[in-house]
């Protein structure tokens, strides 16, 4: 029973090394096709991982592709604090930005619908922290609530848009 166990647990261990260890391909090889990503001189669509590095040898992008499509990447900066992240699920994606300290800068949710921008929600913070911004927009135009905040986080404006119009001013 012992060996079973240590049997289980060495596969289950083993597969987070396996993909860290993934081969990967530098930006320079792929190229977009239609719509996706391919690797230079590949008739499939990419799935794998995409890696760069800054000068100094630190990583500067990881990106996983399935089917030539984001599923996912991270930009670092310089330093080695993450910069940006970016999470895929099928036609939402949710897109992270941090200043070089760490603190969040912007949370950006996109929906596409047929390849496009459909709508957005976003949120942004000041350089304290405060999240100063709440804004959805659809087809670049203001949609739903528009919120804003004081330095101390005090509501100072709530208002309602459809279309990019105002329909009512709560705040």
């Amino acid at each position: 029973m012992r060996v079973l166990f240590l049997l289980l647990l060495l596969a289950f261990t083993a597969v987070p090394a396996r993909s860290m260890d993934q081969p990967s391909v530098s930006p320079e090889e792929m190229e977009e096709r239609g719509g996706l990503i391919h690797k230079a001189g590949d008739n499939a669509p990419f799935t794998g991982l995409v890696r760069d590095l800054h000068a100094s040898g630190k990583p500067r992008l990881e990106a996983r592709y399935e089917a030539g499509r984001l599923a996912w990447s991270r930009l670092w900066y310089e330093s080695g604090q993450l910069a940006e992240e970016v999470a895929v699920a099928q036609d939402t994606w949710t897109i992270k930005r941090y200043a070089e300290n760490g603190r969040i800068e912007e949370e950006t949710v996109a929906r596409f619908r047929d390849g496009r921008k459909f709508s957005e929600q976003s949120r942004l913070w000041d350089e304290s922290g405060v999240l100063r911004t709440e804004a959805g927009f659809q087809g670049g135009k203001l949609q739903g609530p528009l919120k804003e905040y004081a330095p101390d986080g005090a509501l100072v404006r709530d208002e309602v848009y459809e279309q990019g119009k105002l329909v009512r001013k709560n705040k």
